[in-house]
This record gives structure tokens, C-alpha cells and sequence, in this order.
């Protein structure tokens, strides 16, 4: 005989006695079979925008709020928050572990990420991970790194300073 069980999407974690009978002709046969559910195990990680972007400058800590949010239908513990980043970045979290997280909660956490100082202007990938034993998230944000624009106008004055100067040897020389 063989007794299949499928529990709901949203049954609580817990044990479960299922009454299960065998009729025939001569006999009468009853037990009860214990079900042991876990739980299920979801764990979301983003901003409190949806936004997966930030703007940053070279050698400057940016701040982004991050939302963990427990989607279980149990309490997660011991949730722990990793990033990878480009090569010289610092990513630092005002708390880097969650001790835990009650099913439907959401916990926020601010990210501090610094572009290295010789980054280039342009768009880099930083992921970020909140994870525990059971599940993982990871969130991947687009940051653009600006640098400062006074190497623009400098090399503009160059290129002024250069223009006149050739236009006063022009002038002064005339053409021979």
C-alpha cells in the first residue's frame, strides 16, 4: 500500500498526524501516519525602490538601502550579507548578519559602496548576496562611477590656450 501526502503551498512548519485506514473483506486496519513539515524557504533581496542602480564617484563611499525580506512561512536566522565588486571597491554594511528574520518581515540594511580611486568613468556590476543556511539572494546593481570634471575644463583651456597661441604666431609672423 503506498499513501501519498501533498501538503498546501502555505502550510506552517510544524508535525502532522494523518489518519490512514485499509478496509477488506475480513479486516479493519487503522494508523496514523506523522508528517513532519519544514517549511518552505524564500528569501528576496532589493531596495525599498526596486531600483537596482546607484550613481557613484571615484574614491567616494555611495549609500544604498537594501530590503531583505523573508518570504517564507518560517523564521530564518542567521542571515548573512556578502558582495562582489570590482577589483579595489570596498562595500561595507552597517550590519553584515541578520540574526533573524520572521516570515513575511522585511529587514533594511545600508550599503556603503566606494569605487576605487582610479575607476573610470562608466557602468560596473556590484552583487550583493543576503544568505543563510537553507536559502540565498543575490541582487546585482549597476553603479555608475562619474568622475570629476576638472580634467574637462582643463583640457579645454588647453585646447583655448593653444588655439590662441597659434592664432598670435599667425598674426605676429604672418604667412612666408
Amino acid at each position: 500500500m503506498t499513501v501519498s501526502v501533498v501538503p498546501p503551498a502555505n502550510v506552517e512548519a510544524g508535525e502532522y498526524s494523518i489518519p490512514v485506514s485499509a478496509i477488506s473483506a475480513k479486516e479493519n486496519l487503522k494508523m496514523d501516519l506523522q508528517v513532519h513539515i519544514t517549511g518552505t524557504y524564500n528569501l528576496a533581496l532589493s531596495t525599498p525602490s526596486g531600483l537596482l542602480s546607484l550613481d557613484a564617484k571615484a574614491n567616494k563611499a555611495s549609500d544604498v538601502t537594501l530590503s531583505v525580506t523573508n518570504n517564507s512561512n518560517v523564521t530564518l536566522s542567521n542571515i548573512n550579507l556578502n558582495s562582489a565588486a570590482p577589483t579595489g571597491w570596498v562595500v561595507e554594511f552597517d550590519t553584515s548578519a541578520i540574526e533573524t528574520l520572521e516570515p513575511g518581515a522585511t529587514a533594511e540594511v545600508v550599503a556603503h559602496i566606494t569605487p576605487s580611486d582610479d575607476a573610470m568613468t562608466g557602468d560596473y556590476v556590484t552583487s550583493i548576496t543576503a544568505s543563510t543556511a537553507e536559502t540565498t539572494s543575490t541582487a546585482d546593481f549597476r553603479v555608475s562611477v562619474k568622475t570629476s570634471s576638472l580634467w574637462g575644463i582643463a583640457g579645454v583651456l588647453i585646447i583655448v590656450a593653444l588655439a590662441a597661441g597659434i592664432g598670435y604666431v599667425f598674426r605676429k609672423y604672418g604667412r612666408r
